[in-house]
């Protein structure tokens, strides 16, 4: 896979919760917060906590494996755009030796038909890719010698270098990781 320059990812727009029966949606709910721990502890790419990352999953997709930004690119839990993948692409193939190396084009293509692809959703496919972008732009900041390489890659993630994102699903994960069930704890997050 490959990432493109500092593409951004962007939030889903989602519908409100549904009317439901109070207790059985927040069996459901916690039901649900329970198959994401276990889907970011499996698929986790990269050096971040899995409770930031759950954080984020929910900041991004509020746990929707279909949800879809009407404004651009972004798809999945974590809301990758088709230039993100295009760039975790490119880099891939900038491992491979020099002569098993595709043209530009081709991984562009190869990347594009992922992102636009059924698998792309698929919840263990889309956190591997996010996080592995993620580790990506940690890996860049650390060599430019940034102090805190997972707050300034997380401005890149996100395209606001103002850091209130990465503030807030830090502060959030540290609730979460306290109380790992409190569904509630995400939601005022977004809040």
């Amino acid at each position: 896979m490959t990432k493109p320059h500092v593409v951004h990812c962007q939030s889903a727009k989602l519908t409100p919760r549904s009317d439901k029966d109070p207790a059985q949606a927040k069996v459901d709910d916690a039901k649900r917060l329970r198959e994401i721990h276990a889907l970011v502890k499996e698929n986790n790419r990269s050096e971040i906590s899995d409770d930031i990352i759950i954080c984020q999953i929910y900041m991004e997709s509020r746990f929707d494996a279909h949800a879809q930004s009407g404004s651009s690119t972004a798809r999945g839990l974590m809301q990758l755009l088709r230039g993100t993948v295009r760039e975790l692409y490119r880099l891939e193939n900038l491992k491979l030796p020099r002569a098993e190396r595709r043209s530009e084009a081709d991984v562009f293509a190869a990347a594009d038909r992922y992102h636009d692809s059924l698998e792309f959703l698929d919840e263990s496919k889309n956190i591997e890719a996010g996080t592995a972008y993620l580790q990506a732009l940690i890996d860049r900041e650390r060599s430019k010698g940034a102090a805190d390489p997972i707050s300034e890659a997380y401005k890149d993630y996100r395209g606001v270098r103002n850091g209130i994102y990465f503030a807030k699903i830090k502060a959030a994960a540290e609730k979460l990781a306290k109380a790992p069930e409190d569904m509630e704890i995400l939601r005022e997050m977004v809040r």
